[in-house]
């Protein structure tokens, strides 16, 4: 299945391992490590709009993963997928509130 019918599925059709590791892991690193490699580079509103992309991004991939949590062979690997995507939404939320906080001067940064 490629990229583009997997954006659209709805059924969850799409293996779990393609929506996990490479749109999930793989795609959400990419995205993130762009955001701060231009962190101290571009202004506060410009870094609320790739935060934001990137929020946005997490929910569709939390999204992509629970419908597609069961396409496997062993159903615990699936609610383990679940269990890891609820949580690194969780994080993504988190730490882009803070790296946005850190940017208006808030609160101060380790990087």
């Amino acid at each position: 299945m490629n990229m583009e019918s997997a954006a659209w599925d709805r059924r969850g059709n799409t293996r779990l391992w393609l929506v996990f590791w490479i749109y999930g892991v793989l795609v959400s690193h990419l995205l993130f490590g762009t955001i701060l490699y231009f962190y101290h580079q571009i202004g506060t509103p410009a870094l609320a709009a790739l935060l934001a992309i990137f929020v946005a991004y997490t929910a569709w991939i939390m999204h992509a993963v629970w419908i597609n949590a069961f396409n496997v062979e062993k159903v615990v690997y699936g609610q383990i997928a679940r269990a890891l995507t609820v949580a690194w939404a969780i994080n993504s939320v988190m730490v882009s509130g803070f790296l946005f906080l850190g940017h208006l001067g808030t609160v101060a940064l380790p990087i």
